[in-house]
């Protein structure tokens, strides 16, 4: 039997691109979201949660109640999760083997099919593409309720939030990188990522050799104080202004609650 493969969003290739800048799949970031497929499974009492991201290939498996994370599975005619991306809205169905399309699926029709009932709702990224989706299946026959619909759905769309944020920062993080060897190959003419990393040593303090105090030292980036120490010259401090890479100033206002400093929230504010 010809197995044909499962129909693609419109969007499909943008969609893809979406997926593979998260740089999620192959990445083991199962602790990051299996928080959630335990909460599906608490919250609904369906016997098996799971997220996935699905490139042009395949359904990726990020998390799972099971412990099955990081397993794909071809989007073919019969994967089920892969329809869910078609449509903004949740896919139910009480019961697959009665279902007008599921009940001839070979697993159904064979008695091998674990689960019947199932309830998939696709993770939507801030950008409008169907990165993945977060499913549901059980043993017997299940319906959600139309709260539990409402707390799947903003379980998925937390996810879908957490995604943004994580591809967020590794974009920023490259360009912030690729911005600063740039700057500092341009000021001192050389391609040196050995120099760099002492240039940046020093920036955050750390202990260097002599040897690499001379190499900075020539080229007007570090200098000693009255009291022998390494630090920046006012090149070397233009130098990591223009690289974007100082610190942030951290508030530090101490409010006395029984001797128990309180700046650690104004910390974890800035960052």
């Amino acid at each position: 039997m010809t197995v044909q493969l499962a129909p693609r969003p419109k969007n499909e290739q943008r969609r893809v691109v979406a997926v593979k800048r998260t740089g999620i799949i192959d990445n083991n970031q199962e602790g990051n979201f299996s928080i959630f497929c335990d909460l599906g499974r608490e919250l609904t009492g369906f016997d098996y949660v799971a997220f996935s991201l699905f490139d042009e290939n395949f359904q990726c498996k990020i998390s799972a109640t099971d412990g099955s994370a990081n397993e794909k599975s071809e989007r073919d005619e019969f994967n089920v999760c892969s329809y869910v991306l078609l449509s903004s809205e949740p896919t139910l169905i009480h019961d697959l083997s009665k279902h007008t399309k599921w009940k001839s699926h070979p697993e159904i029709i064979s008695g091998e099919s674990k689960y019947l009932g199932y309830a998939g709702f696709p993770v939507i990224n801030k950008d409008n593409y169907a990165l993945g989706t977060l499913c549901l299946l059980n043993g017997k026959p299940l319906s959600l309720s139309q709260r539990q619909i409402a707390l799947i759905k903003s379980l998925a769309e937390r996810i879908a939030h957490q995604i943004d944020l994580q591809t967020d920062q590794k974009e920023t993080t490259s360009d912030t990188m690729h911005n600063a060897i740039l700057k500092f190959s341009n000021r001192v003419r050389v391609n040196d990522l050995n120099l760099l990393n002492i240039f940046l040593n020093v920036c955050s303090g750390k202990i260097i050799s002599e040897e690499e105090f001379k190499q900075l030292n020539d080229i007007g980036l570090a200098k000693k104080d009255q009291s022998n120490e390494i630090i920046l010259t006012e090149g070397g401090n233009s130098l990591l202004s223009e690289m974007k890479l100082q610190p942030k100033v951290m508030k530090r206002n101490v409010i006395d609650t029984g001797e128990r400093p309180t700046f650690l929230d104004d910390l974890l504010g800035e960052l």
